[in-house]
């Protein structure tokens, strides 16, 4: 089963998402990188829609607070991912599903630890639980 990792990658930070690419080298993995204005702009909701999807792993970069060009992007983007882990953890999934990276702009190297972070991360969970099929549990339940 190939398995799938979506990045929100804030634009100041990531100003070339085909530098993120081709760090990547998880061979089956698909890797999608969705370039946003700012960290801040990616909301709760679509961390959790991006789960649902079902994606096994979603990350979100954006730079370091201090650098952030909106002064309080990078700060509100954690209060997001707090509150998503929170929510991940109520409902019985689990947290380490999303993730967030803080880089300076243009570090490379930065980037490359933070993509190795990740496919670790990836290799660690596994497969979405949300991957079963749709009817499993109704199978089992019958039997």
């Amino acid at each position: 089963m190939s398995m799938e990792v979506v990045i929100y990658a804030c634009q100041q930070a990531v100003p070339d998402p085909e530098a993120l690419r081709a760090l990547w080298s998880a061979g089956e993995v698909r890797l999608r990188v969705l370039p946003e204005p700012c960290s801040s702009k990616v909301e709760v909701f679509q961390l959790l829609r991006t789960l649902g999807a079902p994606v096994d792993l979603v990350w979100v970069i954006g730079c370091e607070e201090q650098l952030c060009r909106f002064n309080e992007g990078s700060h509100r983007a954690g209060g997001r991912m707090a509150h998503t882990k929170k929510y991940l953890q109520e409902i019985g999934l689990e947290p380490a599903r999303v993730g967030r990276s803080l880089v300076t702009p243009g570090d490379e190297s930065a980037l490359a630890a933070i993509v190795s972070e990740i496919s670790g991360r990836l290799k660690s969970l596994g497969p979405s639980p949300l991957r079963r099929a749709p009817n499993a549990g109704a199978q089992a339940a019958a039997t």
